[in-house]
């Protein structure tokens, strides 16, 4: 029997199929997280705390698995949807599990409310809310790891102050930390800042330089220093940052060092206090947390 005779397309047909099967492979669907709105009720807040929470590529179908948490923690003026929606934590955190820079992760990303800081300050305990309430909430609900080793910390300005403050109030509970352009102004911070206006730090309706003083890492350093827990930072910031938070972050770099020399980074890349800067710093910021949780 003859063999058939080849078929013979014309370059047009070719281009066409060309582009056809392209388009087929660009449509086909990545590797992707799921991204739920959910919130916890707090006895320290007499609210709840809404939150956003991401959970990875598989969650669903590893019934079985436990994943490590982090929290990212937003900044001033923000909410739970911030990091989604400005910072571009959805797509980083897919990028970076896909590629195996990190470990497949449940991200919380909650929101403070107007008087927060994440701080037990002046009109309300954020800060008890965050350790008392969304954490027990969230390793009920979801299947995080309970061990510090699987439970890590980060934000950006107000979120950076809070995340620094939180790990080293509580360092037997956070096996990392990333300090994102902070809000950690030492001694106080400027006119410019929102600290000034947070009901956070007022008393008799001004702003109150000695509960700023109190709250603020440098007041929690003697205490961490005294304890055996380390928490290892990975610390950032934009060169031109116009409120100052440059040499800050240097300041605070290098009191961390006299205490961790080798559990603590800094980092300082071109930018402003502006998002271009946060999502720049997020991928080296989780992977830094990532690698020292799973060292640890």
């Amino acid at each position: 029997m003859p063999l058939s005779k080849p078929i013979s397309l014309s370059q047009p047909l070719l281009r066409l199929l060309s582009a056809a099967a392209l388009v087929c492979v660009l449509a086909a669907p990545a590797q992707a997280g799921q991204v739920l709105a959910d919130q916890a009720p707090s006895a320290a807040l007499g609210r709840d705390v809404k939150f956003t929470v991401y959970l990875p590529d598989g969650y669903q179908a590893a019934g079985s698995v436990n994943y490590p948490v982090v929290y990212l923690l937003h900044g001033a003026g923000g909410d739970e949807n911030e990091w989604r929606t400005k910072g571009g934590a959805v797509e980083t955190l897919d990028g970076l599990i896909k590629r195996g820079q990190i470990r497949p992760s449940v991200v919380v990303m909650p929101t403070a409310g107007p008087a927060s800081w994440w701080a037990d300050g002046a009109a309300e305990k954020a800060g008890t809310a965050i350790m008392k309430d969304l954490l027990p909430y969230v390793e009920t609900r979801y299947r995080v790891q309970k061990e510090r080793s699987g439970r890590a910390i980060g934000g950006l300005s107000m979120g950076g102050y809070g995340a620094l403050n939180l790990s080293l109030r509580n360092p037997t509970q956070f096996c990392a930390a990333a300090v994102i352009s902070p809000a950690i102004y030492d001694p106080l911070p400027p006119e410019t800042s929102a600290a000034r206006r947070t009901p956070q730090f007022v008393r008799n309706g001004q702003f109150d330089a000695d509960t700023w003083k109190s709250l603020n890492y440098a007041a929690q350093l003697d205490t961490y220093k005294a304890g055996a827990a380390r928490v290892p930072m990975w610390i950032v910031t934009g060169d031109h940052d116009y409120l100052g938070i440059a040499p800050m972050s240097a300041n605070l770099y290098w009191r961390l060092y006299q205490i961790q020399p080798k559990q603590v980074e800094l980092r300082v890349i071109d930018g402003d206090h502006e998002w271009l800067v946060f999502r720049d710093a997020l991928p080296d910021a989780l992977q830094y947390v990532d690698k020292q949780c799973r060292q640890g």
